[in-house]
């Protein structure tokens, strides 16, 4: 009997269990994270609605399918975003110098969850020009530990990557926080130049709130070695 020509090298194999495995390990545990996370908000959403003394101010959450979820409080909506791929920090990332990476370099391969914040008016009027603001992002590895990369309390509460475990009463605290920051942010005056001419079309087809673009902040941009969003 002939030999079978194709032959896979070891180097493969063990590459594929390596690497394939480190990423499955990670995506399970942030998926088991973000179900979790789901849980927590929906209890969030009935305990600040039974404190809540101003019927004014609505207090909503929604599941938006497997990887989503949505939190409205008063003028905000904060989407909590699962990602589908596993992620590996950056080797000049300051992680890799602590010694809980260092000594099993696999715990720096992460899922990841992102946090978002909205105006609500955005989605009620349909206004898909306006711009959302990246509040913070949930690294998750395969033991469950994790990692909050944010703004103010978000980027300060949660940077003890080696001790910390996604428990329900550590993912209540980064939706408080989250929470926080997003009812904290002013929304900025359009300047005068992008409002200054508006065409029939907008004002026939929509109507004046989708004409008008707005967002939470303007120039947005997130800085990976730096626990502040600018």
């Amino acid at each position: 009997m002939a030999s079978d020509p194709i032959r896979i090298s070891e180097q493969l194999i063990s590459t594929l269990l390596k690497k394939g495995g480190q990423a499955k390990d990670a995506t399970d545990a942030c998926y088991r994270v973000f179900t979790r996370l789901k849980s927590v908000l929906h209890q969030f959403d009935k305990k600040l609605t039974a404190q809540n003394s101003d019927p004014r101010l609505k207090i909503k959450y929604t599941d938006r399918g497997e990887f989503e979820a949505e939190l409205k409080v008063a003028d905000d909506v904060i989407i909590f975003i699962m990602h589908t791929n596993a992620f590996v920090f950056d080797p000049s990332h300051s992680m890799w110098k602590s010694g809980y990476l260092s000594v099993n370099e696999s715990r720096g391969t992460c899922g990841m969850i992102s946090i978002y914040n909205f105006l609500s008016d955005s989605f009620k009027f349909d206004r898909r020009n306006d711009t959302g603001l990246l509040v913070g992002r949930i690294f998750v590895n395969g033991e469950e530990n994790f990692y909050v990369e944010g703004k103010r309390q978000l980027g300060i509460l949660f940077n003890d990557f080696a001790s910390q475990k996604a428990t329900e009463d550590k993912l209540m605290e980064i939706i408080e926080a989250a929470v926080v920051y997003s009812l904290d942010i002013d929304v900025n005056v359009p300047s005068y130049e992008t409002m200054k001419e508006i065409s029939v079309h907008e004002v026939l087809t929509y109507n004046m709130q989708t004409a008008v673009n707005a967002g939470k902040r303007l120039g947005f941009k997130f800085q990976n070695e730096s626990p502040d969003v600018e």
